[in-house]
Order: C-alpha cells, then structure tokens, then sequence
C-alpha cells in the first residue's frame, strides 16, 4: 500500500475567523486554507485531519460555545480530532500510531496559531518519524501586541519566523 499525505487543518475554529477576535488578516487566510482543503478532497489517496481545539470553560473556544465550531466541517472519511493541549499528539496518545496504521508518512500543517498549536503539533510529529511540510501562507495568528496593545512583532512576522525555524529554505 502506498504511503499517504496527510493534511492536517489545526484550530480553523469560529474564534478566529469571526467576531471580535480573528487572527490577522483572516478572510484571506481562511480562503487558503478552504482552498488547500478543497484541493485535497478532490484526490482520492489524501487523508484530511480536522484538529479542533477545546478550550477550558470561559474560553472562547470552550466545547459548545458560540466560537468553538469549525469553519471547515470533515465530510466522508475525514477525521476529526479533538484537543485540549497545544499539541495535538500530547492530548491524543494514540494519533501517531493511527496515522502509521493508515499508511500516513508525511504530514502537511496548516491552520493557527503559528507560534502556539500549529509549532508544538509539528515538533511532536517530527519526533514521530513523520516528514512535516508547513506551506507558506497556511497558518497564520494575532499580531503580538494584538491584545495588550503593546508593540511587538506582526502576525505575518512571527509566522515567517517559525516558516523559517522548520523550513529554512523559505
């Protein structure tokens, strides 16, 4: 059976996408991101792995709330992922060996936030033995100083640092 590509869509959740509190510039991204998506589905051997973030009670992302929803539902064999950590793999012991089991070598990351979830699930999968990709233009975040209104590096800054620390090509 020939190996597989996953492509894994992390934290692409109401709480950055609509509201008071979207990630910088996030109609643009989110039309890559669905874009990607579509890309993928339209092949028959890719695995799509939606990673929904559940928050602790209060947060915005919290289990039911009103920006916990995904902006992108799984259709047919698409798996969804549930976490409560930043990485993915911590709170899912058993998600390394379930991707093994599926044929799944090579791991495509997109999705938010750069620094935080999209950074410490990548880190954990190369670990793994997984080849990781992480695609310019996919994951995005906040400015730093988007909610302290201190200044600080720009959303588009810290998510080229992290392209830079994983994919030093770009």
């Amino acid at each position: 059976k020939p190996m597989t590509k996953a492509l894994m869509v992390i934290d692409v959740q109401k709480w950055g996408f609509t509201g008071d509190w979207q990630v910088a510039d996030s109609v643009a991204l989110l039309t890559r991101i669905r874009n990607r998506v579509e890309l993928e589905r339209q092949k028959s051997d890719g695995l799509i792995i939606h990673v929904q973030n559940d928050a602790p009670e209060g947060e915005l992302d919290a289990p039911g709330g009103e920006y916990w929803p995904l902006m992108i539902d799984p259709i047919g064999n698409e798996w969804l992922v549930n976490k409560t950590t930043a990485d993915t793999f911590e709170t899912n012991p058993d998600l390394a060996d379930r991707l093994r089991a599926a044929g799944v070598d090579e791991i495509e990351m997109i999705g938010c936030q750069s620094e935080n979830c999209v950074r410490a699930t990548l880190i954990t999968a190369r670990e793994e033995g997984f080849k990781v990709t992480l695609p310019v233009g996919l994951h995005g975040t906040y400015d730093e100083g988007a909610f302290s209104g201190e200044p600080g590096l720009t959303a588009a800054e810290i998510s080229a640092r992290i392209q830079q620390e994983f994919d030093p090509q770009h």
